[in-house]
């Protein structure tokens, strides 16, 4: 996670969208601006402020998803390049914002801002909603006379009372071309950590699962492919198996289903074992890998038989020859183990051989 700490303010551009969402045969009713807000210092430090406590403790990871076909990844990615310019980019996501976001929104700014985060470059998009107030300041009357002079205050924003605060947030390092965009996301009017399903569509990403519960899933679903696949053929299920297994158990901190199934599936089986692990909601380029909830599970290489035998073995053993299964004409198996027996057990518990 981000230190948001580290968070500075650059340049802040800020349009103004209306009531509701908008369809695409409705003429145009957003206020859009045409530069940079002009910032002082003070004005910068009080939108890093309101920024970084409204970010901290809050804020959820998402990435990506390609499904949505929302143009903010692009833009993103763009701007946080170099390729891409304020303005007409900034214009280009308020109108995709103002599209998806309900009819019950309500009239609010969108803010587009650059600066860096844990020293690197970063892009903000947020949308806020405008408050009511009043600016009370001392004066004096014609006569001399101290009083107050209040004025009341229409677009107030960033008051300690604002309703509303969305965020989505990027640094240039997870904004690469060639791999999905990743970025944190908060929603300051929802309860916890809740975020605005609209909000998440409009950048085109969704949350990121736990990397534990994402390799159960991996394992799961390879599972019941390889006993779908494979159920007629004990030589192809085998193989698959100990694939499965050395993948779970190698030293490499990634999985992926591509991958996967380029390296150890046969042809005609990598479109469906792809296709099977995109519908539960995996990434199929990579993630994370952490095995703690199938530790127990990925020990051993398991083969059952039609009438009742069990064989656990290593998956190295498979790997080097010493176990071997081979399939006859007959519809039957042979299963082969070379290795030194050390014990046997039976009715009366194990022997020593």
């Amino acid at each position: 996670m981000s230190d948001f700490g580290t968070l500075t303010v650059k340049q802040v551009i800020m349009h103004r969208i209306p009531r509701g969402g908008r369809r695409s045969d409705e003429p145009e009713t957003i206020e859009f601006s045409e530069a940079p807000i002009e910032l002082s210092d003070l004005d910068r430090g009080f939108i890093e402020l309101r920024l970084k406590s409204t970010l901290a403790g809050r804020a959820r990871p998402v990435v990506e998803d390609p499904s949505l076909s929302s143009p903010t990844p692009t833009t993103v990615k763009g701007l946080l390049s170099g390729a891409g310019s304020l303005v007409p980019d900034s214009i280009a996501l308020t109108r995709s914002l103002h599209e998806l976001q309900k009819w019950v929104s309500p009239v609010g700014l969108v803010m587009v801002i650059t600066g860096e985060l844990d020293g690197e470059p970063c892009l903000v998009i947020t949308k806020m909603e405008h408050e009511e107030g009043m600016r009370v300041q001392r004066t004096s009357t014609a006569e001399g006379k101290l009083t107050y002079k209040a004025e009341y205050l229409r677009d107030l924003i960033l008051g300690e009372g604002t309703q509303v605060f969305k965020i989505g947030i990027f640094k240039e390092s997870d904004a690469d071309e060639d791999a999905p965009l990743r970025g944190l996301v908060v929603d300051a009017q929802q309860s916890g950590s809740g975020v605005a399903a609209y909000f998440v569509e409009f950048l085109g990403c969704q949350f990121v699962k736990r990397s534990d519960v994402l390799t159960e899933t991996f394992f799961k679903e390879g599972q019941r492919f390889i006993a779908r696949t494979a159920k007629d053929d004990p030589e192809k299920h085998a193989d698959y198996q100990i694939a499965l297994l050395s993948e779970m158990q190698s030293s490499s901190k990634i999985l992926s289903a591509e991958a996967f199934a380029q390296r150890h599936l046969r042809q005609e089986d990598q479109d469906a074992f792809i296709t099977q692990l995109a519908g539960c909601g995996l990434p199929i380029k990579s993630f994370r890998k952490d095995v703690t909830l199938v530790a127990s599970s990925i020990k051993r290489f398991k083969l059952q038989t039609q009438r009742g035998a069990t064989v656990l073995a290593p998956p190295e053993m498979y790997s080097d020859g010493s176990l071997t299964v081979e399939s006859s004409d007959e519809h039957l198996s042979t299963l082969t183990i070379k290795d030194h027996i050390t014990h046997m057990s039976g009715a009366s518990g194990p022997k020593a051989l």
